[in-house]
């Protein structure tokens, strides 16, 4: 079994190959512009994006958080697969049946292409966490560089011969598949077995225990994706891709501080639940950085920006530069609402994830209308911004009540009696 690497290596890979990738992936929305006609087809892709957002969660439901936080042996590497199968399959169909459903007809292929593509990056996140937890973060940082860089070759080469969105999305479903396959489960499988492992009546029980968290997660991308589709039904399809074009680059706020944070779940479980004080002196450090990178980001994005979308995208862009300070805000609040909601996850606190999300929610359902109808493209940012920051204020409100149960001596991130009486049964 090869040997585990320090924290900072790990973090380092993790982080080279987050950003390879996160720079891939919006040159791909710097690549539709380019060589398509108008905004048309950026409106189109940026719309399949969305819709991929939003059922992405039923496909991860939140289990590779669950895996790599996994410190009570709660299931084998191969039940997880398995289950991973399982919600992909079931994200696919929600997929297909919303597109059919909210978006016009001309616009479901690239979105079902789109959304394989999305769906086999995100079976690959289950062989990651099994790499993570044996301190091999260098297998999922050359991962993450070559899917960017196969990604962005193979869109850009199909779409410029073709001058087809929808043959451009398969290209990029056909490379992920080939990745995941040639590289990523081999090496995965040094570890563990990677073999799936299906147990209907366990993976059903276990799928209702993490249902808030998918819930939860579909709370979360429902933020922004509700008021983008409102965008794009009462202005128009390209106003949504002048907004996303615009907005992409704020991406890179909260990215960049889930590259500081995501390594550390693992760890943060583990101290939870052996030394809360060393936990809570972890929890000090990744604040600090979270806060230190998100604002060299933000001012680099505010003082740079405007140069940057002109180069990238042409000087009709410029005149839309506006749209850049609310939506790296919204990123900015947004990258802590992440960071709760996956501190809480490693505590085993699904009740708060789910409750702190369905605020975000409740508050974007009724913002929207008014605040994008007042605003326009800047209202889904502020849309945004307000939704985040009452998650963040209401999942801190449940990590204090955490805490102080660990100082009862609780543990918050055991299994329940009732689990573990299950899976005695089952044995």
């Amino acid at each position: 079994m090869p040997q585990g690497l320090s924290l900072k290596k790990n973090i380092a890979w993790n982080s080279a190959g987050s950003i390879v990738r996160l720079g891939c992936n919006y040159l791909i929305t710097i690549a539709v512009v380019r060589l398509s006609h108008g905004f048309d087809a950026a409106g189109a892709l940026s719309l399949a994006m969305s819709v991929s957002n939003l059922v992405s969660p039923f496909a991860d439901f939140r289990l590779r958080t669950v895996q790599v936080t996994d410190v009570h042996g709660e299931h084998s590497s191969g039940e997880y697969v398995g289950l991973r199968l399982l919600t992909s399959a079931l994200a696919f169909v929600a997929g297909i049946v919303y597109a059919l459903l909210t978006c016009s007809f001309d616009a479901v292929p690239a979105i079902v292409a789109y959304l394989v593509a999305s769906l086999a990056a995100n079976f690959i996140e289950g062989l990651h966490a099994i790499d993570q937890r044996h301190l091999r973060m260098d297998y999922i940082g050359r991962s993450y560089m070559m899917q960017g860089a196969s990604n962005l070759v193979l869109f850009s080469a199909v779409l410029w011969l073709t001058d087809s969105l929808e043959l451009a999305c398969v290209s990029m479903a056909a490379a992920t598949l080939a990745i995941c396959f040639a590289y990523d489960m081999p090496r995965a499988s040094g570890f563990e077995s990677v073999k799936p492992v299906v147990d209907l009546r366990s993976a059903t029980r276990t799928l209702a225990t993490l249902l808030p968290l998918v819930i939860a997660q579909v709370c979360s991308s429902a933020v922004l994706t509700v008021p983008k589709q409102y965008l794009a039904a009462s202005v128009s399809t390209a106003a949504l891709g002048i907004y996303s074009s615009v907005a992409s680059p704020a991406a890179i706020v909260q990215m960049g501080a889930s590259y500081i944070y995501s390594p550390l779940m693992g760890e943060f479980a583990q101290r939870f639940k052996d030394d809360k004080a060393s936990a809570m002196k972890l929890f000090k450090r990744t604040i600090q950085g979270i806060v230190g990178i998100t604002i060299v980001f933000s001012v680099l994005i505010l003082i740079f920006g405007e140069w940057v979308l002109g180069l990238l995208y042409g000087k009709e862009i410029v005149e839309y530069s506006y749209l850049l300070g609310p939506a790296v805000l919204c990123t900015f609040v947004t990258a802590f609402a992440w960071f709760m909601n996956d501190l809480l996850l490693s505590l085993r606190d699904y009740k708060a994830s789910f409750l702190g999300n369905v605020v975000a929610t409740v508050v974007s359902l009724l913002a929207t209308i008014p605040v994008v109808d007042l605003f326009g493209m800047n209202g889904v940012s502020w849309v945004g911004v307000g939704s985040y920051l009452m998650a963040v204020l209401s999942l801190a409100l449940f990590f204090v009540r955490d805490c102080k149960r660990l100082d009862h001596g609780e543990e918050v991130g055991a299994p329940s009696e009732q689990d573990a009486a299950a899976r005695d049964e089952e044995d």
